[in-house]
This record gives C-alpha cells, sequence and structure tokens, in this order.
C-alpha cells in the first residue's frame, strides 16, 4: 500500500500539463479510497464518490457520498461497522505552482449518515448482545489535499482526512488517509 502512494506523490510532481485549470463554474466527478490509520489484520477503508464545482481562485464546493466499513475488535470476534455518509462542504486553494499542475487544498465539511453495526444483528457468535445496532450520525470534517494534473482534464488526489462524528458507536474522532481521481468536465 505505501508503494502505491509513493508512485502517486511521484507522479504527482512530475506531471505538466498546459491547459486551462480550475475554471470557475466547471465541474469534476471524483472517486476515492480511504483508508483508516492503524487498521487490524482486516482491511478498513472507505469509499467515496461525489461532485465537485469550481469557484474563484481554484477554491470549489464539494459533495461526496461516501461507503465505509471498519471492523472492531471484541474478544475473538471483529464486529463489522458499515458508515454511509453523505459529506459536503468547502475547499479553499492554499497553495499552486504557477501553472497550477500541483495544488494544496484545505477543505471543510459537514457530515450526516447511518451507522450500521454487525450486519444489524445484536446478537454476537458468544452469545453477547449489542445495545444499539443501527444509528443516524452526523458531524463534521477537514481535509488536507494534494492535488496534481495528469492530463487536462484528469487529477490525481492524494489526502489526509480528521472527522469529528457524534452519535457514533466507534471513536468520535478518527482520521483517513486516502487517494483517488477527479475527471472535470
Amino acid at each position: 500500500m505505501k508503494k502505491i502512494f509513493l508512485i502517486i506523490i511521484a507522479l504527482l510532481m512530475n506531471s505538466k500539463t498546459g491547459a486551462q485549470q480550475m475554471i470557475p463554474k466547471q465541474k469534476g466527478f471524483e472517486i476515492s479510497y480511504s483508508v483508516f490509520p492503524q487498521s487490524p489484520e482486516k482491511q478498513n477503508y472507505a469509499l467515496s464518490e461525489g461532485l465537485i464545482s469550481y469557484g474563484k481562485n481554484g477554491n470549489y464546493l464539494f459533495g461526496l457520498a461516501e461507503y465505509g466499513r471498519k471492523y472492531n475488535d471484541y474478544t475473538h470476534y471483529d464486529i463489522p461497522i458499515d458508515t454511509f455518509l453523505l459529506n459536503a462542504g468547502y475547499s479553499l486553494h492554499l497553495w499552486g505552482d504557477h501553472l497550477r499542475n500541483v495544488n494544496l487544498n484545505l477543505g471543510l465539511g459537514g457530515l450526516a449518515g447511518y451507522e450500521q453495526i454487525n450486519k444489524g444483528n445484536e446478537m454476537i457468535d458468544d452469545g453477547s448482545k449489542i445495545n444499539s445496532t443501527e444509528n443516524f450520525i452526523y458531524g463534521a470534517n477537514g481535509k488536507l489535499s494534494l492535488e496534481s494534473y495528469l492530463t487536462e482534464q484528469l487529477v490525481a488526489l492524494v489526502n489526509g482526512q480528521l472527522r469529528y462524528l457524534l452519535n457514533s458507536q466507534l471513536v468520535q474522532l478518527h482520521g483517513l488517509f486516502g487517494f483517488g481521481f477527479r475527471f472535470n468536465f
């Protein structure tokens, strides 16, 4: 996994394009894959996709839908926790090279969604009972992303997120590290 991130960062730093980028009212479709740091043996991940709309100076609005799977260790069992989130917010352009091929953005957004524990089953295989198997969750997130144009319309993304979720059975504050692609049209 670390090798993939290093290859993406190397591509980000070496890319060169000459097209007009981040034009106000330009739209884009984004898809990304993120992981929770310090995941146990089973893979904890989040998949998201959504739309963005550029404003002035490289800033943009974003709206993303996300599915996440995280496992919680309980004695000899891994209890799956599924989250379905909507993430909407605004991203500020912090830095970019003079051709805007490589950019650093800071995004702030709100989260709302649904959390399901152990696929909705109250009973665990050892006879224990889960008090709450389903919750509506909400909160806020911050995202720092490094974005680079690979072609005139394709953007590679590497980002880190910090989330604060209320009403969740997981820890309220957790991070994510991910990568993805955006296609501007």
